[in-house]
């Protein structure tokens, strides 16, 4: 790709366990299998195809943003993502450190739901979280339990919960609904909480959750997740921007590889909230505190100046784009990768912009 193009391209379709049978079946062929993402971008783990070649991007990592979608049928791994700084170290002082990063980028991330979606993301208040764990206490009268809400952060009250014994957790995990409920959480949240107490009946990762917000993002919602931010995403389709990377480190809710102490060392006691927008005649601009944005655009159209990357993924309807001496039509599912140059996004139907600078 030259500095100043656009290059139109296929997503690189991932299926997961916890993603849905033929769940993007709207932009992927059916495959009778779970559906989990849709990858547009040339990371090595997962390049997109070039729609002209038919075969994979050449290139790797030089485009600064990734474009997903995404959708969760079963909950995912409470996880956790670097800053650029710690992706380029490496996390050496870790046990199974070579396992640990995929790449040395960091990875911030920002999800646009496209239906309701569920997600546990950022740190829950002492309030809420104490509210819980005392009925936790009152019931069980495990003294880990107590050593929680002795404590102020994330980080050491989750450090209290992996300590505790197998047989415990499984003991405790029993009580979390009927917790949730009498501390009258959502409805939503509750399901989610019995879903995750199912597939996990012996995981302390159950009770990680507790100390996370619960965010019922509606269609067209959006939140950051910047990095160091805990998180697991629970159920709903969306549409993920992030930053070139594939680094996750994992601490529950998984089989997959997990390392604890690397995933708390890089937790920022943060908490989440659903992005505020900008809108103007169908374009609608959300602006997290990061290096990009994510422009939806709804049977309008769009001037993208000033960006030394964009990618436009055309949902649903005709999506054109020109630079002033070529257009492309875009497909659904397809997403034009642009370099450098200004062009005019013609939408009618729905498409989004993810924008870097």
């Amino acid at each position: 790709m030259s500095n100043n193009s656009i290059l139109v391209v296929k997503g690189s379709l991932k299926e997961y366990a916890w993603g849905k049978v033929n769940g993007l079946q709207n932009w992927v062929d059916k495959t009778d299998s779970p559906q989990a993402e849709l990858w547009f971008g040339d990371h090595p783990s997962g390049k997109s195809i070039d729609k002209e070649t038919n075969k994979e991007l050449k290139t790797n990592s030089s485009f600064p943003l990734l474009i997903k979608l995404l959708c969760a049928n079963e909950p995912l791994s409470i996880q956790v993502h670097p800053d650029k700084l710690t992706a380029e170290s490496g996390l050496p002082d870790f046990v199974d450190s070579e396992k640990l990063l995929s790449d040395d980028n960091g990875k911030d991330e920002m999800l646009f739901a496209l239906e309701e979606f569920h997600a546990f993301a950022g740190v829950e208040s002492k309030s809420k979280r104490d509210e819980v764990f005392k009925l936790l206490y009152e019931k069980s009268k495990v003294n880990e339990i107590k050593e929680v809400l002795e404590t102020n952060t994330f980080f050491d009250a989750a450090d209290v919960i992996f300590e505790i014994e197998k047989a415990k957790v499984s003991a405790l995990n029993k009580l979390v609904v009927d917790c949730v409920k009498e501390a009258k959480y959502s409805p939503n949240a509750i399901t989610a909480f019995e879903k995750i107490v199912n597939k996990y009946p012996t995981d302390p990762g159950v009770l990680v959750c507790l100390l996370m917000q619960f965010h019922v993002l509606e269609k067209g919602h959006a939140i950051h997740v910047s990095p160091g931010t805990p998180h697991s995403y629970v159920h709903g389709l969306a549409v993920e921007i992030m930053t070139t990377s594939d680094n996750v480190l994992r601490m529950g809710l998984t089989n997959k590889h997990i390392n604890i102490d690397a995933a708390l060392s890089i937790v920022e006691e943060k908490q989440v909230q659903v992005l505020s927008l900008e809108t103007t005649n169908g374009v609608h601009i959300y602006k997290p505190e990061a290096d990009f944005e994510l422009v939806a655009i709804d049977n309008a159209t769009y001037q993208s100046r000033e960006t030394n990357f964009a990618g436009v993924l055309n949902l649903e309807g005709e999506t054109k784009i020109s630079d002033g001496a070529v257009e492309i039509s875009l497909a659904k599912g397809e997403v034009a990768l642009i370099s450098n140059i200004d062009v005019k996004v013609v939408v009618k139907g729905h498409a989004v912009v993810a924008r870097s600078f």
